[in-house]
């Protein structure tokens, strides 16, 4: 009974840690624009090295990127923004 304790004790730890529940985050919306040039050989270099620049700006800030996601609409159906996250 007590080595079957212990080892419910240390399930309950290791998938219920402690500390999880007092992590907070912040929350920010960053446009990434219109990733149709992505698709035009001409400009896909140049935009691409824009994304990457955003995001490595936002990331020396201690933000990292939670989702990605398009807006679309008639005029542009490729315009992502991203939701970036950070501890407080």
């Amino acid at each position: 009974m007590k080595k079957f304790l212990a080892f419910m004790i240390l399930v309950s730890c290791l998938a219920f840690p402690a500390h999880a529940e007092n992590v907070k985050y912040e929350y920010k919306v960053v446009s990434l624009g219109s990733l149709t040039s992505l698709q035009k050989s001409k400009e896909a270099v140049k935009k691409t090295e824009q994304v990457e620049e955003l995001l490595n700006k936002y990331g020396a800030e201690g933000w990292e990127l939670s989702e990605i996601f398009a807006v679309r609409t008639t005029f542009d159906p490729n315009v992502f923004f991203v939701i970036m996250k950070r501890r407080l």
